[in-house]
């Protein structure tokens, strides 16, 4: 809406170097991030702020208050309709679940991609245009970093800043006013919706297992994780991949995929990924090799070059 455009002007000329520090800090200062982990080296792919022009500037800057405006105004819309649920008498038989689909995008569609000719011939992104119905921003590689403090990267990637999302859940059966840094993952809400709503998945063979568990007994804090140490995640996409076995994780960085590029990390004590303890840990580093390739095949993942 045209009365919040300006909602936060000026709040971000300091850039996003400047604030995925500040961001680091805040969460290190709520108890989010343990107060020894370290931020990131800085992605040298994305220019440093004050290498920017003014008018580069200015025009991220903008992309983000214009984003920051527009979460406030998600926010709101989400309040009317929780309002609406209590008013039609509906709040106490409604799960809400809240989440974003993956790290921050960092796609900055105005200057670089396959669409950006498209886009440029189609919206209108100048300066009293922007954040209007016609224009189409996009704020860049790097305010996602900005938004992925204290961790490394963004969408796509396969460090925790391309994988790890909020999520807020509310309504029956959930204990309210906690916060938790237990384990989950997407694959974890089909069946914790299946249980919430009394049914039942095939078990017959008919279709193939759900790969996640249900968190109800999580979130009415009747235990405090769902996934055990042993319980294993792997995912490849893009040509880059990951393997997760409790604080243990396995990573790679740059693409083509290599197994030789996989990198070591206890994420519990360095959510940021910036020790890689290959080297240190060799027995671990060996047995979540072993588990990327045994999941590998059980999971049909199959790489570029096997195509």
């Amino acid at each position: 809406p045209d009365g919040e455009l300006d909602r936060y002007a000026g709040d971000f000329d300091e850039g996003y170097d400047v604030w995925r520090a500040r961001n680091f800090e805040r969460l290190q200062t709520a108890g989010i991030v343990p107060p020894d982990a370290a931020l990131p080296p800085r992605n040298p792919a994305v220019p440093l702020w004050d290498s920017l022009d003014p008018e580069m500037r200015a025009y991220y800057a903008r992309a983000m208050e214009l984003y920051a405006a527009m979460l406030e105004n998600l926010d709101a819309h989400v309040g009317r309709l929780v309002g609406w649920l209590e008013q039609t008498g509906q709040r106490e038989n409604t799960v809400i679940v809240f989440m974003s689909d993956n790290g921050a995008a960092f796609e900055d569609w105005w200057h670089g991609g396959e669409a950006t000719e498209y886009i440029r011939a189609t919206y209108d992104n100048t300066p009293e245009r922007r954040g209007r119905p016609g224009s189409w921003v996009s704020y860049g590689p790097g305010w996602a970093e900005a938004g992925s403090a204290p961790f490394s990267r963004f969408k796509t990637h396969a460090r925790q800043g391309g994988l790890v999302s909020p999520l807020i859940v509310s309504g029956p059966g959930v204990e309210g006013g906690r916060r938790t840094d237990a384990y989950v993952t997407v694959m974890d809400l089909a069946p914790t919706m299946i249980e919430m709503a009394g049914a039942s998945y095939p078990a017959d063979g008919s279709v193939r297992p759900m790969e996640g568990s249900s968190i109800v007994d999580l979130l009415s804090d009747d235990v405090d994780r769902v996934h055990d140490d042993v319980s294993v995640t792997t995912v490849y996409h893009a040509g880059r991949a990951y393997v997760r076995r409790g604080r243990w994780k396995i990573s790679t960085l740059e693409q083509p995929f290599d197994e030789a590029r996989f990198e070591l990390f206890d994420i519990e004590t360095d959510p940021g990924e910036t020790r890689d303890l290959s080297a240190t840990e060799p027995e671990v580093y060996d047995e979540m090799l072993e588990l990327w390739r045994s999941e590998k095949a059980r999971l049909g993942i199959r790489l570029e070059n096997e195509r």
